[in-house]
């Protein structure tokens, strides 16, 4: 009897043993399960069992610390003095690909705007990469935290099999969905430093609009006061191209007439613009806008100022969409920088650029100088009402965009008028080719109208002499 008890006990004492050491095991043997998958195939590794581990940690986080993180970010009240601090509530929590959203309310005494300035700090303590807000309504800020950075490696782009003129997609955004610039009834600014990336961003729409110019669906117009280094690589995708002021004006004069002639088309009959083969959208794009409207010539600048504000104040409702990229954001070199509905800052030297390119308030919602300047491309996209949007733009190459401009040329264009020349029997040489007129302020296309010759003075009569004066001069 005595014997069955112990070796009862013994068995006992060995099951516990057993179970002990494999409680122990299981640990180690799990991460070295994982450790292998990921090894193996991680792209199932991380749909099945990194991905959704992750996000549930990082939804466990906000809720367990959120009380502390909002009353270190300052966002904390106490209705008295002897009562406890209310921290704003929080809601939706949610966590998807490689971003983290919540949704906060502003308690009494908070608007919006409180929380959304709080929103960097937020971040910081969660451990974010990047932050945005997006305002819903009555006190709500939807904040949306990049946990893990998916803009850090530049991607080649891929050409649209179907046809796009109303937008194209660039790039991508920060929580690894497609960025897709919408241009139909907008004109776009986008402003960056040297070497921010903005040839990426002027051949992403350039090249992905080029099979709908190839179809007769849209004609790109390129201004490039650089020597046209850029604009070259792939002017077969142009209709027109500018390399020199004169010819920037010529080209501006040009687009201005295609506005007024359809204003005479669609008055009384439409008020929006449906493109089809033989009457295309108009996109004009500008490389370094600044060269056009503040560093050129005086009369230059004038008539470029005057014929670009025309044409982004009415070209939108006609089909004529206007892209423009500038290093300096300043009123002094962009003075039309209003007339844009939508704004790209690239990586920016201050917060105060920040704030000239996106408005007031931008600087802590889209702080572009902070991007770094190993990622070119990478920026923030504002619409007209307003959404913030962290993205980068595929990268061009030389190559890929000559293939592209030799597989999607531009159909022949006709040539545009040469309204800048006249001939003028003084100045024309001896094989009859008239001097180029001086630049001067035009506008719908018209030239200045020559001023008739003014009639010559008659000669003055003497005046009479004096009575104290000579008596023979009288």
């Amino acid at each position: 009897m005595l014997a069955h008890v112990v070796l009862g006990n013994l068995l006992l004492i060995g099951e516990r043993t057993f179970a002990g050491y494999a409680v122990i095991w299981c640990v180690p043997a799990f991460c070295l399960l994982r450790a292998v998958w990921w090894a193996v195939h991680p792209l199932t590794y991380e749909a099945m069992l990194g991905g959704p581990i992750r996000r549930r940690g990082w939804r466990r986080r906000v809720r367990r610390n959120w009380k502390r993180i909002a009353d270190r970010c300052g966002l904390a009240t106490a209705p008295r003095a002897d009562e406890a601090r209310v921290v704003p509530r929080l809601a939706r929590v949610r966590a998807s690909g490689n971003t983290l959203t919540f949704n906060v309310r502003a308690r009494v005494g908070q608007t919006a705007d409180d929380v959304a300035a709080a929103a960097e700090a937020i971040g910081t303590s969660l451990g974010a990469q990047a932050v945005e807000t997006h305002r819903l309504g009555a006190g709500w800020v939807e904040l949306v935290l990049t946990m893990r950075e998916l803009l850090d490696v530049a991607t080649l782009p891929t050409i649209p099999s179907a046809i796009e003129y109303r937008g194209v997609t660039i790039g991508r955004c920060s929580d690894g969905t497609p960025w897709r610039l919408d241009l139909a009834g907008r004109h776009t600014l986008v402003v960056g430093r040297s070497g921010a990336g903005k040839g990426s961003v002027f051949w992403g729409v350039a090249g992905n609009l080029a099979p709908a110019a190839h179809a007769g669906m849209v004609q790109l117009w390129g201004v490039d006061l650089k020597g046209g280094v850029e604009v070259s690589v792939g002017a077969p995708m142009f209709s027109h191209v500018a390399m020199n002021e004169v010819d920037a004006v010529r080209l501006l004069r040009g687009l201005n007439r295609v506005i007024v002639d359809r204003q005479a088309v669609m008055r009384g009959q439409s008020r929006s613009f449906e493109p089809t083969p033989g009457d295309p959208v108009h996109v004009l794009m500008i490389d370094e806008l600044a060269v056009l409207t503040a560093y050129a010539s005086k009369e230059v600048v004038n008539e470029a100022a005057n014929l670009l504000k025309l044409i982004l104040t009415q070209g939108r409702a006609f089909g004529v969409m206007v892209v423009a990229f500038v290093q300096d954001p300043r009123k002094e070199t962009v003075g039309m920088r209003d007339l844009f509905t939508q704004t790209i800052a690239l990586r920016l030297a201050s917060g105060a650029e920040t704030r000239m390119v996106l408005g007031d308030g931008m600087a802590a919602l889209a702080p572009a100088h902070h991007i770094s300047q190993t990622m070119p491309g990478t920026g923030y996209a504002v619409t007209d009402d307003g959404v913030v949007a962290r993205v980068r733009a595929d990268y061009w190459a030389d190559d890929y965009i000559r293939m592209v401009a030799g597989t999607f040329p531009a159909p022949p264009a006709p040539s545009l008028p040469d309204e800048s020349v006249t001939v003028d029997p003084v100045t024309a040489d001896t094989t009859g080719t008239a001097a180029p007129a001086p630049v001067g302020v035009t506008l719908n296309g018209t030239a200045p109208r020559p001023r008739s010759p003014r009639k010559p003075r008659a000669p003055r009569k003497p005046r009479a002499a004096s009575s104290d004066g000579d008596p023979e001069a009288a």
